[in-house]
């Protein structure tokens, strides 16, 4: 089989391997989709830690695949589509105990500490299939849609956290992919959404994806179109889905007292601190929150919005690649210019195109 590796010199390599076979309690998956994650190009970039020189490691965790082989033990049916939810705890932490599996204090993940989707078969390891994190995909034939239950999995839980009721008003940093998501779990809501993004193209697609109105930076013209909407004081909840510290410390300035705020986007390594006014947060009595990775139950709560056509998760794709084509895959997602890239499994990695629009 061919995969697409991360190798020396923060190289990633198209190489062939032998296909793998389960062993007990593990499953093979023949790939139909995987999406390119801003995690995946920090790894392309070498900028993240799970990866080192010479790693080997296939990475991709927005997967979706039809179940090849099945290891004595294991539950799953050949043949049948799923998605993955990609973390997997210990089972034996308190955050485990929890159901707080990506907080575990051994946190597991396909494409991050082990191989991942951006190949033509996946072994799925045992502790991760006994955790129930094989989910029915539906046969929806859009796998790439499927496969993006991922970040809105990770949307949900950030949104969850700023319990976002009807009625309220909302401010979203950010029109990429999951900034998007945010827009569409705060409008199922109920809520109204102000969007800030640098980006007016992107701008305009947070418009259509119901945001009421998009602005830049500028608090002045936020704030405005917030009292525009009756938020006078702020917004009810702020969700920061952009890696700025300017945009964090904008949200606390721009929350209404009492709110909610969502630290929802890491800041790069090294340039993680952003001067904050906590008097603010004192004195409007502001939650702030942070949310990392999702759970199991996000997931198929996820894949349950997307299959019931509640969010069109398939309208972000932008671009579909064959696997011998992942190198312009990346390059395409790493330019900004698109929203979502999604390496399809549709033919033989010999040939695979240049890529098509969607």
């Amino acid at each position: 089989m061919w995969a697409f590796a991360y190798r020396e010199n923060c190289e990633l390599v198209l190489e062939e391997r032998p296909q793998p076979h389960p062993g007990d309690g593990e499953v093979v998956l023949r790939m139909d989709a995987c999406a390119i994650c801003g995690t995946d190009l920090r790894i392309a970039s070498g900028a993240h830690a799970a990866y080192r020189d010479g790693t080997g490691r296939v990475p991709g965790h927005e997967v979706v695949g039809t179940v090849a082989e099945v290891g004595r033990g294991a539950k799953a049916v050949v043949g049948e589509q799923v998605f993955v939810a990609p973390n997997y705890g210990c089972s034996q932490c308190r955050w485990c105990g929890r159901g707080q599996v990506n907080l575990c204090a051994e946190p597991r993940a396909i494409g991050i500490t082990e191989d991942g989707g951006f190949s033509e078969y996946l072994l799925l390891p045992s502790p991760l299939v006994a955790q129930g994190n094989l989910l029915p995909a539906g046969g929806t034939g859009n796998a790439g849609a499927v496969a993006l239950a991922e970040p809105l999995a990770c949307a949900l839980r950030g949104s969850r956290a700023c319990r976002i009721t009807e009625g309220d008003v909302v401010l979203v940093y950010g029109a990429g992919p999951v900034g998007l998501m945010h827009v569409a779990l705060a409008r199922l809501a109920g809520a109204t959404v102000v969007v800030c993004s640098r980006n007016p193209d992107r701008g305009r697609r947070a418009l259509a994806w119901g945001a009421a109105s998009t602005h830049g930076s500028d608090p002045g013209e936020l704030r405005a179109a917030l009292d525009t909407l009756g938020a006078s004081r702020g917004a009810d909840a702020v969700i920061v889905a952009a890696a700025s510290p300017l945009a964090q410390c904008q949200a606390i300035e721009l929350a209404a007292p009492g709110a909610w705020v969502n630290f929802f986007a890491g800041l790069p390594r090294g340039r993680s601190t952003a001067e904050l006014d906590t008097n603010l947060i004192h004195y409007k009595e502001l939650i702030i929150t942070g949310t990392t990775a999702s759970t199991n139950a996000e997931c198929r709560e996820a894949l349950s919005l997307i299959l019931s056509g509640q969010v069109d998760t398939g309208s972000l794709i932008d671009a579909a690649f064959g696997l011998g084509s992942a190198r312009k895959a990346f390059e395409l997602a790493q330019s900004g210019r698109v929203m979502k890239v999604v390496i399809e499994f549709a033919a033989p990695p010999g040939a695979c195109g240049a890529g098509r629009p969607v």
